[in-house]
């Protein structure tokens, strides 16, 4: 759980970000293809991506990173950025036996854990020949979800960590498809939406995701006072992936 004080980043938190979350950063606004619903913006929202998070270095005491390092296309990279951010954390991402019995298109890789390693394996190929079955169990079963929780240790890999974790990538993997990134349509939605920006003392944790540079407002952008690029804020909510820079 969550620390009662200090400030927790959701991170790829979709259609449900933690009731204990300050912060959410998600990088799909319109899309919602790699997510079970629409995205929750209860919260106050951040568009990045966990690639180059543009936070401070600890920016943050707590980060969850629930069943989102699996999409990433670099592990070793998403981690570090993670643990960059952050001072400790929650990460939780599906097993092995859960890809190749429920399957979801969008995750590039196998996951095995040794000791406190999360070692990425690409798919190869490997699908899960009955995962829509399995879904529709999950979802229409009461019976099978309580099994499944029963055996959660079977279909998901939890980490706690302090400081840092661990993750090793053994080759190279792509998912066999994505969610669109559109920036266009994702200012036009964020306009439309009802989500928020960040508050308060958060504007100060902000930062250039492409050389972690201070950011400060320029009319309807943010400027960063290192490299001169400019992010498009929409609705009240920065857009701060390298895509959107100008």
């Amino acid at each position: 759980m969550p620390p009662a004080q200090g400030l927790v980043l959701d991170l790829g938190s979709g259609q449900d970000a933690h009731p204990r979350a300050d912060l959410i950063i998600d990088k799909y606004v319109a899309d919602d293809f790699e997510r079970g619903g629409g995205l929750d913006v209860a919260k106050p929202l951040i568009v990045g991506d966990g690639h180059s998070l543009p936070l401070a270095d600890d920016a943050v005491g707590y980060v969850i990173a629930s069943h989102v390092v699996e999409h990433a296309t670099d592990p070793v990279a998403f981690a570090g950025e993670i643990a960059r951010v952050g001072k400790a954390g929650f990460v939780q991402v599906p097993t092995r036996e859960a890809e190749l019995t429920f399957g979801w298109p969008f995750h590039p890789w196998l996951i095995d854990r040794e000791g406190d390693v999360l070692v990425f394996h690409p798919r190869n190929g490997a699908v899960a020949p009955h995962g829509g079955l399995f879904h529709g169990a999950f979802a229409d079963s009461a019976m099978f979800s309580l099994w499944f929780g029963a055996h959660r240790e079977r279909w998901h890999h939890t980490l706690h960590w302090v400081g840092s974790f661990s993750v090793r990538v053994e080759g190279e993997s792509r998912a066999e498809k994505t969610a669109d990134l559109d920036i266009e349509r994702t200012l036009r939605v964020l306009a439309h939406m009802g989500a928020r920006g960040p508050v308060g003392s958060l504007w100060e944790l902000m930062r250039c995701p492409l050389d972690r540079g201070q950011l400060h407002a320029q009319g309807d952008r943010l400027l960063c006072e290192r490299c001169a690029r400019s992010f498009p804020v929409s609705g009240g909510v920065p857009v701060l992936l390298p895509e959107a820079a100008l």
